[in-house]
């Protein structure tokens, strides 16, 4: 079964969603933005992980992170995903979920 992680990432921490394949929400939890982060956030995951976040600050570092460690990593647009959630979300449970969903719905 494959999770479907939605990140918001920030300087110092990044906020993650995790979604099953049924949507169900099995982890929203802030983590440290480094590679321990990252490590304690796979480690709480299953075996199959994709994730998304969106083109923004530090897309880069955490995507270098990520890449052999999970199955894929994709970007958002920002403006794109306020235009497919029809709102302008304004916390990080609310956009790292968004995140998760939009990326579980292919």
């Amino acid at each position: 079964m494959t999770d479907y992680v939605g990140l918001d990432v920030h300087k110092k921490y990044f906020h993650a969603t995790v979604m099953d394949e049924k949507g169900d929400v099995l982890i929203q939890e802030s983590f440290p933005n480094d590679s321990d982060g990252f490590d304690s956030l796979l480690f709480k995951t299953g075996d199959e992980v994709e994730v998304a976040l969106e083109a923004c600050y530090a897309w880069e570092y955490v995507y270098e992170e990520l890449e052999d460690r999970v199955e894929e990593v994709k970007l958002a647009h920002p403006k794109k995903t306020e235009a497919i959630t029809k709102e302008r979300i304004k916390t990080d449970t609310r956009a790292s979920e968004a995140l998760a969903q939009l990326l579980r719905m292919g």
